[in-house]
């Protein structure tokens, strides 16, 4: 037999005293990153959901003026609601609307919470669609909504 074979078992004991202490002293740092990286990446996901939801808002304000202050409205109410929704996860949050003949959208743009130090995200949600608007049977062809601003 080796001279490993009939070493003493409170020596090897011995030796590998402290070995956990070491480790968890190791891991914990680690283990706390980790954690806060997912908690960071969660904040982030429910930015963009606050975003998006602001954005719909906007866009449904958008879509059904035909006339008059359409962007300044929709932009006013795409920011009201990131305020009710959750103006601390979103900061520095920002809304613009634009739109053609056919359509309207509204975009909102703000940063995530920051959980982990250094790291910031930025977080930008767009929602349109086609105006609304109402179309008369006229018998003429012709309907309100052709010649808007």
């Amino acid at each position: 037999m080796s001279r490993l074979a009939h070493r003493n078992p409170r020596s090897r004991k011995a030796a590998d005293r402290g070995a956990t202490s070491l480790e968890l002293a190791l891991l914990t740092p680690i283990l706390l990153l980790v954690m806060l990286l997912v908690v960071q990446f969660a904040m982030v996901y429910h930015a963009r959901h606050v975003a998006l939801a602001a954005a719909q808002g906007g866009a449904r304000v958008a879509r059904g003026e035909v006339r008059g202050d359409w962007k300044g409205h929709s932009e006013e109410t795409a920011r009201t609601q990131v305020r009710q929704f959750g103006s601390r996860l979103l900061g520095n949050a920002a809304a613009q609307a634009g739109g053609d003949l056919s359509e309207r959208w509204v975009e909102v743009s703000g940063e995530a919470v920051q959980v982990v130090p250094f790291l910031t995200f930025r977080v930008h949600q767009r929602s349109g669609g086609p105006i609304e608007c109402y179309r008369p049977d006229t018998r003429d062809g012709t309907s309100q909504c052709e010649n808007r601003p």
